[in-house]
């Protein structure tokens, strides 16, 4: 599995007509030219921030001359990932696409921050990483479906459990292809960071990078960390993190805890130290885990003295 690193804030071309602007979250760039000699982009995500979607258009004008951007296709409507799409969409007049249940988030910013929270956040949270800009979309996209447009081919791939609705993006180029994979998977890097990523349907999660691991592409780009050659040693990787939570709540769980007892023993058996965002999104990922395992009949709930007590089956 070869990596494929590019600079910071910076363009990298993956195939003729396909490439990808490396940053926080890395957005997908394909590119045509139209009859008018004019370089039509189409763009996967939008970055974490407006100064983002300001350097990636740069970018995109130095190395195309003459361009237009045709649509922003969002993976999900995390904050991170749609931080950049009101600028670039004022800058260029592009459409903006994304599945339904993406949709609606993306217009109704206080779902995934309350999803997060589980009810209204605390003042503290009311920050840009976690409460998105209000991004309207204007085109609906379904799993599955495939897109023409001129030279460039999109075909939309369900990848729900890390959002709900999420989609991976291939795009297919002059005889080459690229998945463009969201946070479907995780690179080497944000891995080792972040041996738990936010996860809303575990089953959904594993299902999805198991997809990923089958796609046939000549190159892989997870929305953070790097860009590689294949994809099925990274979705090993990605299926051996999950699969090391779920044995570590088991072992975790041999004697009763709250969930809150839970997060604290997760966290200092993985060497996290808490701030409040990590406290919030590890704790709703933890729940995740225990309807997963719950469901799988691996661990069991009681209410004694009030409280809600989890413990492991031994199954």
């Amino acid at each position: 599995m070869a990596k494929i690193e590019c600079q910071p804030l910076t363009l990298k071309k993956l195939a003729c007509g396909l490439f990808f602007f490396a940053g926080p979250t890395n957005v997908g760039v394909a590119a045509r030219k139209d009859a008018d000699g004019f370089t039509e982009l189409y763009f996967v995500d939008a970055g974490e921030k407006e100064e983002d979607a300001r350097k990636l258009w740069e970018e995109c004008e130095k190395a195309f001359g003459k361009t237009r951007a045709k649509a922003i296709i969002l993976t999900h409507a995390h904050a991170d990932h749609i931080g950049g799409a009101l600028l670039l969409k004022q800058k260029t007049s592009c459409e903006i696409w994304a599945t339904l249940p993406e949709a609606s988030c993306a217009q109704t910013p206080d779902i995934q921050a309350k999803a997060f929270y589980g009810a209204k956040p605390l003042p503290e949270l009311d920050i840009p990483y976690f409460h998105a800009p209000q991004v309207f979309v204007d085109k609906i996209i379904e799993p599955g479906q495939k897109i023409d447009c001129g030279g460039l081919q999109f075909d939309f791939a369900g990848l729900p459990g890390h959002s709900f609705g999420m989609v991976g993006v291939l795009a297919a180029a002059n005889g080459k292809k690229v998945f463009y994979a969201g946070d479907g998977i995780f690179g080497r890097s944000m891995l080792k960071r972040y041996w738990i990523p936010f996860v809303v349907d575990v089953g959904a999660f594993k299902e999805s990078i198991e997809r990923i691991g089958k796609i046939q592409a000549d190159f892989f780009v997870p929305s953070h960390g790097e860009a590689y050659d294949e994809a099925e040693t990274l979705a090993e990787l990605n299926l051996i993190s999950t699969l090391s939570n779920e044995n570590l709540i088991e072992e975790l769980l041999r004697e009763p805890k709250t969930h809150e007892e839970l997060l604290k023993a997760f966290c200092d058996k993985s060497g996290i130290k808490m701030k409040i965002s990590q406290f919030m999104l590890i704790g709703s990922s933890l729940r995740s885990y225990l309807t997963y395992l719950y469901t799988e009949g691996r661990v069991k709930w009681s209410i004694q003295d009030n409280k809600m007590l989890w413990e492991a089956t031994g199954n």
